[in-house]
């Protein structure tokens, strides 16, 4: 085996102590930069916006659950009426009946959108500012999305006070979003302003503070980008999530526009996820300034879209993305090729060089590819095992079902300096096989094809390798001995710190936005992601951490923020505990139980499940794949929903049955599942619908939001000869039998039926035909 290059000598511990620093001060540089700007109080300028002014229409949106179908949603709705018709502008409900097939059958809901125009100066394709006002059943929804309405309610006001707007502006607050997106469907389908929109901007909340971010755009998105950019006060976004959230499962009323061939951008904050669809998504815990932030953007980007000519807004796509001191930085699809391009020339010449003047071997290059990869699996291994192990410490995590944690940020910042332990650790432990300088040249190879694959099949996150590398590009240049001279230790130093500055700008603020969005859940992907950056930069670490106790300086940090995050990981009024609850009666038997899907009941839940409490499964509330769930009887006390069979045939091969349904008691939301037998094709309302679930398939459903009390015919058309089962659920929420509250320090989980009385009807039928007529109890 070779020996490795000699190391150059060492910089002193003051050099390498202060080059930590300047590192560690720009990336808390860059995440305060990411910072929403101080809110304006109601003494503002008229023509500017105000958090303060905004938030106070929250108590009359979101100061209990109001979603699709409920009372609560009505009452919501008249305000927000009341309040466009009170800025002048033409407001109106918008009421339809909408369904639309899905993988496992039709989702379908009686919606009451609320519309409004403002018109221009000059004929021509309308701005359209959109969000949801309806909430989650388990949540008030000051944040999701309760913020976003009255922050339109205030831009409103602000752009009336100036003058009139070129563009007709139109105003669309859509009904059960948090219902598959069905008020958005009904709006782009039936509603004629719909097609008179050039541009939209919609604007939502993961969360309840932290920047309002541009996440995701339309196809051809660069003028709307450029726009945006040089428009708004404090620009926050990158096309890196665009990449990834438009190769997610997730969607937002932003999907139903686009899918409709408009144009637009769409914003949301996402930190306080921990808040998301819960009891405490209330107006206290809104942070005012991420209110602010997210109407002084908005109100620019109307100004600016509203004067602009919205006639031709597509283009190429660009990259974008925020760097510290310049904004939204942004560039086309031909710069982007032309600095790949360079990339890859410069690591190319860079390689040449190192071998010719002996500072790198090809040996010691190629050894290193391997050990960099083996660095990326450990950093995301360790810190996915870490995150385990703090979850066995600290159990009351699984109960928080958004994956997060009330003090996840100590986590954060773990991970990545675990990822730093692992990088220097590497480091030492292969130093003779090869260096730190060819350590730091294996990993700029991989960069470089990560790069040109990026380049070629997801453009948009390109910036995040390309600036880095070309950065340490530029110092690597500088440190490689010459010819009768080099570098001296110190300025080799300072030298490999000022090329790491980028690498470090980009990726604190990919790191945070990755951590916030996948949550510590998916902590790997923090320990990956840091050390694709730590292994471009392993000879400045090489240089920092020495050949002494600096190596052990990361696993140290490591260890305190740790200690830290356990230290924080308690519940309480301010960080409370989620848990489950709800009512389950069978309409046919006349039981009814308490059920919990919670692994132990806790103090509360037991009073309701009392002492006898069974853990089982309930296959006939949630089919034969029911999770197990601790149940408690309880007497019965509701209408069960009415399931009507009005005729039953067969032809051929089909069975045909007509039904019709209907909950007894207005519950805002119906569920019919069929069992045993394939769905051909599904009537709902006149309407069919083919079943494009998996063939092998016998079960169906249909989902069905804010019908109330009106009767709902369907027809289905079966594979004949199987005998089959009709479920019929009705759910409503805020049971009044469950007359003792929540203590303060717990929360509803959130993404479940938590909180709902559920009543079951169920007809059943074989292969012979059943009497017309038969009504389910």
């Amino acid at each position: 085996m070779t020996t490795s290059p000699s190391l150059p000598s060492q910089a002193g511990g003051l050099a390498r102590g202060l080059a930590l620093l300047v590192l560690l001060a720009f990336a808390a540089a860059s995440w305060l930069d990411m910072r929403p700007p101080p809110a304006l109080g109601a003494n503002a300028p008229t023509s500017e916006f105000s958090a303060e002014r905004a938030l106070r229409h929250l108590p009359s949106i979101a100061s209990r659950p109001h979603p699709v179908g409920s009372a609560e949603n009505t009452r919501v709705r008249a305000y927000l009426l009341a309040q466009l018709r009170g800025l002048g502008l033409q407001a109106q409900e918008h009421s339809a009946f909408v369904a639309k097939p899905d993988d496992w059958g039709v989702i379908a809901g009686r919606v009451h959108n609320i519309v409004a125009r403002l018109p221009g100066r000059e004929p021509g394709p309308a701005l359209a500012l959109v969000a949801h006002y309806d909430s989650v059943t388990t949540g008030p929804g000051a944040a999701d999305n309760g913020a976003s309405v009255a922050a339109i309610l205030e831009t409103l006001r602000a752009l009336r006070a100036g003058a009139p707007l070129r563009n007709e502006l139109i105003v669309v607050f859509t009904d059960a979003e948090e219902a598959d997106l069905l008020g958005a469907e009904a709006f782009v389908a039936q509603h004629p302003w719909a097609r008179r929109i050039g541009v939209a901007l919609n604007f939502d909340f993961r969360g309840n503070r932290g920047p309002s971010m541009l996440f995701e755009t339309s196809a051809g998105n660069g003028r709307l980008v450029a726009q945006f950019a040089a428009a708004a006060p404090h620009p926050v976004g990158a096309s890196l999530g665009y990449e990834l959230y438009r190769r997610m499962p997730n969607n937002t009323d932003f999907n139903v526009f686009k899918r409709a061939g408009i144009a637009g951008l769409n914003f949301a904050a996402i930190e306080g996820h921990t808040d998301y669809h819960t009891q405490i998504d209330r107006i206290e815990r809104l942070q005012a300034d991420s209110v602010q932030h997210l109407g002084e953007n908005m109100l620019a980007a109307a100004r600016s879209f509203g004067d602009s000519d919205l006639r031709d807004v597509d283009g190429e796509d660009r990259a974008f993305f925020n760097a510290l001191g310049l904004g939204m930085a942004n560039y086309g699809a031909v710069w982007s090729l032309a600095f790949t391009a360079l990339a890859v020339a410069l690591s190319l010449i860079l390689l040449a060089t190192g071998l010719r003047r002996g500072a790198i071997r090809a040996g010691g290059v190629a050894r290193a590819l391997p050990i960099f990869a083996l660095g990326l699996l450990l950093a995301g291994g360790v810190c996915q095992l870490v995150w385990i192990a703090a979850g066995w410490l600290h159990p009351g995590y699984a109960t928080l079902l958004q994956g997060d944690t009330y003090n996840s940020h100590w986590y954060l910042l773990a991970f990545i300096a675990l990822a730093a332990g692992v990088q220097t650790a590497l480091l030492a432990a292969t130093a003779r096989w090869c260096s730190a300088l060819e350590a730091g040249f294996a990993a700029m190879l991989v960069w470089t094809a990560l790069l040109c694959w990026i380049a070629a099949a997801v453009p948009g996150a390109g910036y995040l390798l390309l600036w880095p590398l070309l950065a340490v590009q530029a110092g690597t240049w500088a440190s490689l001995p010459r010819p009768g001279r080099g570098l001296s230790a110190n300025l080799r130093l300072a030298a490999s710190t000022a090329a790491a500055i980028p690498g470090v700008v980009l990726f604190a603020v990919v790191l945070w936005a990755l951590f916030v969005a996948l949550t510590p859940s998916r902590a790997f992907a923090t320990g990956i992601a840091a050390m694709l950056l730590f292994g471009l930069l392993a000879p400045l670490l090489a240089q920092i951490a020495g050949n002494g106790a600096g190596r052990w300086f990361p696993w140290f940090a490591a260890a305190a923020l740790l200690v830290l995050g356990s230290a924080t990981a308690g519940f309480d009024t301010a960080h409370p505990r989620q848990n489950s609850l709800l009512y389950a009666q069978d309409g046919a038997s006349g039981k009814a139980w308490w059920v919990s899907r919670d692994d132990h009941p806790d103090a509360w839940t037991g009073r309701y499940l009392g002492a006898s409490a069974q853990r089982r499964t309930l296959p006939e509330f949630f089919g034969a794949d029911s999770d197990p769930f601790w149940t408690g009887a309880t007497p019965a006390t509701l209408a069960p929903p009415m399931l009507r069979l009005d005729a039953d045939r067969t032809d051929a091969q089909v069975r045909t049955l007509k039904l019709t349904i209907a909950s007894a008691r207005n519950a805002p939301r119906l569920m019919l599942s069929v069992e045993g037998a394939r769905v051909l094709r599904a009537s709902v309302a006149g309407v069919w619908y083919a079943n494009t679930s998996p063939q092998d398939s016998a079960e169906w459903m249909l989902d069905v939001y804010g019908h109330g009390e009106a009767a709902l015919e369907i027809e289905l058309q079966l594979k004949a000869g199987s005998a089959y089962a009709i479920r019929l659920i009705d759910a409503s929420y805020e049971p009044s039998m469950m007359r003792v509250p929540r203590p303060e320090s717990m929360v509803a989980q959130p993404f479940s039926l938590n909180g709902a009385a559920l009543v079951r009807s169920e007809l059943r039928g074989g292969e012979g035909a059943a009497a017309a007529g038969k009504t389910a109890p």
